[in-house]
């Protein structure tokens, strides 16, 4: 009987084990990216991340008192020096000398020398697009969203995940 017992609890005791240990794993759904609500959310979602840095760039602005346009891409500009070169075009060989900042006030680099050549859309597109505005010799204050500027990634140094960018930019 003992024998009979102890088989018994021995089967048992495995037959548990079994259906313990034997759980499907957890089913993952992953959304595709061709789905309309997935797409129609990141719209939402850049939509709302592009409204945000408007309004603080707007209340910098306004805090600064500066009279700068805003340009058909998004980058603001205020031509604070103008130049009496010709005003630059695209192609035009210019050499710039910048500061960046973020909007926060604090300083990132300074004295940056670029060779520079209009309407490339180079790294900073934003800045592409203001130096196009600019006059030989100006000196320009310009503010990149971060989609105008080095984007979700920063520039992998001291520029920071989606940063907006203030630069003092002075045309050579």
């Amino acid at each position: 009987m003992e024998f009979y017992m102890s088989r018994v609890l021995f089967i048992l005791t495995f037959a548990l084990l079994l259906t313990a240990c034997h759980n499907d794993p957890p089913m993952v759904v992953r959304p595709s990216t061709k789905s309309p609500d997935l797409k129609e959310h990141l719209i939402n979602a850049n939509k709302t991340i592009a409204q945000s840095e408007e309004t603080v760039i707007d209340e910098y602005i306004a805090r600064r008192g500066w009279q700068m346009v805003r340009l058909p891409e998004g980058s603001r500009l205020w031509e604070y020096h103008k130049g009496d070169g010709k005003k630059i075009d695209f192609e035009d060989s210019v050499h710039l000398q910048y500061n960046i900042e973020a909007i926060n006030g604090k300083l990132i680099y300074s004295d940056i020398k670029d060779n520079y050549v209009a309407g490339r859309r180079q790294q900073m597109i934003g800045l592409d697009q203001a130096v196009m505005q600019l006059h030989r010799g100006s000196r320009a204050k310009v503010i990149l969203p971060s989609n105008l500027a080095y984007g979700i990634g920063g520039d992998g140094d001291r520029i920071t995940q989606s940063a907006i960018l203030v630069l003092d930019v002075k045309v050579m």
